[in-house]
């Protein structure tokens, strides 16, 4: 009789001790998916603010203007728009320098 109430005691020990594992592994599982929801939605949360400062800024009237004057290229009235070219590059010929004028004379006269 001691020995049956020894085996149920380890085996009540054991499922005792098993559901506490299991318990403490799903604890650790949820805690990690709440830090990772809370980091997310602080992150989110940031955004939404930049976001949110970002709509105020593009409805002022500055940031309208310009961004009617640099994206759509348009004027206020009389106002005159200069357009400069962009400077080509042009190809630069290399000549070769000329021989001196007494090199020439000989040349001519008595390398022929």
């Amino acid at each position: 009789m001691k020995l049956v109430k020894n085996i149920i005691f380890i085996f009540l020990l054991i499922f005792l001790f098993s559901s506490l594992l299991k318990n403490l592994f799903s604890y650790k599982s949820k805690l990690d998916f709440y830090q990772q929801f809370k980091q997310n939605f602080e992150r989110e949360t940031k955004r939404n603010i930049e976001l949110k400062t970002e709509v105020v800024k593009k409805k002022s009237t500055e940031e309208i203007e310009k961004t009617i004057r640099n994206d759509l290229n348009l004027l206020k009235d009389n106002e005159v728009a200069l357009i400069i070219p962009s400077p080509t590059k042009t190809p630069v010929s290399i000549t070769p320098t000329p021989l001196p004028n007494w090199r020439q004379w000989w040349e001519l006269y008595f390398n022929n």
